[in-house]
């Protein structure tokens, strides 16, 4: 069995978000939020396979997030096949299919969210991955998946990299996830997740939003609860998502709906506090910040400062002049700024 059988339900967990839950993130939030399971950001098979460099810089992580789940997108399944080995490999926990991206930069490939309905292109990926993760668990050997070498010397430096992670000497079971939406413009949850739950994976996670809503609009829970008892008749964990802001909240609607659990998105960004109901005082805030900005430029360097800024928006908020520093952050391009702004405010 993975981790998604032997876990304590309800599960409250950080859910994946292109461009937010970066290893820095994921850490502060693992260290001061303690979720029950936390998501990377999706990784692109295709584009990982042309520039793994750039793109496998998302399969790092340190012991404190586990269990960690690896997202994958895109449409080959040969490259799912690969890239969820690799992630076995790295010692991730699970690997979750990403059906549900709203992006246009993702979905205008026919990934993502587009994938919806998609059943032959959906099955071929889900066989790939649950293939890969079996095959890991037989003792191959990763020098028999990866051929490129570029790739494969890129995973062996992010092994390197995961704090002295070491590979299992005993490979041991990764779980199989899929995260989807309601559908592409309307609610089709009877004919999409009963296909779903009968493939071979163990969990399936969904966002109480269509395609065409993105991130806005009210989310579904009443289809998200019939969802549910679709995927538990099949045995399936099912878990819920949108626009939850609390801990209360998750496990609440874990319970009222029927769910194996839910995940935080957007509710967690600034405030890894949201999985322990933490009111953290301003003092408090601008420490994690900080904690986060040092781990960010010791891991990543100063020379995508600008992709640090909004992280610094979303802590500097809930106390009394936070939209003043909010202002000043969001214009800052080193380090040195962001310490002289604080320790004057």
């Amino acid at each position: 069995m993975s981790f998604w059988q032997n876990s304590k339900k309800p599960l409250v967990g950080l859910a994946p978000m292109d461009g937010v839950t970066d290893e820095p993130m994921r850490y502060v939030t693992a260290k001061y939020g303690q979720p029950k399971v936390i998501f990377t950001e999706f990784v692109n098979v295709e584009y990982a396979a042309r520039q793994p460099n750039k793109l496998l810089e998302r399969f790092i992580y340190s012991p404190l997030e586990k269990p960690i789940v690896a997202q994958i997108s895109g449409v080959a399944p040969d490259l799912f096949y690969q890239f969820a080995f690799v992630a076995a490999y790295l010692g991730f926990d699970g690997v979750d299919i990403n059906i549900g991206c709203p992006s246009r930069s993702v979905t205008h490939r026919g990934g993502g969210a587009a994938l919806i309905g998609n059943r032959k292109r959906v099955q071929e990926l889900v066989l790939s991955a649950r293939t890969a993760l079996d095959d890991w668990q037989a003792g191959k050997k990763i020098e028999s998946v990866i051929t490129c070498r570029r790739i494969l010397l890129t995973v062996k430096a992010i092994e390197k990299k995961n704090q002295n992670l070491e590979v299992r000497d005993k490979p041991t079971r990764a779980g199989l996830s899929v995260k989807t939406r309601l559908g592409i413009k309307k609610t089709c949850v009877d004919d999409w997740l009963g296909f779903l739950a009968s493939l071979p994976l163990e969990t399936i996670i969904l966002h109480g939003r269509t395609l065409e809503a993105g991130h806005f609009g009210p989310v579904d829970w009443i289809a998200i609860a019939r969802a549910a008892k679709i995927a538990h008749r099949q045995g399936k964990i099912f878990l819920g998502n949108g626009g939850v802001k609390s801990q209360t909240e998750a496990r609440k609607l874990s319970k009222d709906y029927g769910l194996d659990g839910v995940l935080i998105g957007r509710g967690a960004m600034g405030n890894p506090w949201v999985f322990s109901n933490k009111i953290p005082s301003r003092r408090e805030r601008l420490s994690v910040m900080m904690e986060h900005v040092y781990y960010y430029l010791d891991l990543f360097g100063s020379g995508d400062f600008i992709s640090l800024r909004k992280h610094l928006a979303w802590y500097a908020k809930g106390f009394p002049g936070a939209r003043k520093l909010r202002n000043r952050l969001v214009k800052t391009n080193s380090l040195s700024e962001v310490e002289e702004i604080v320790s004057s405010f």
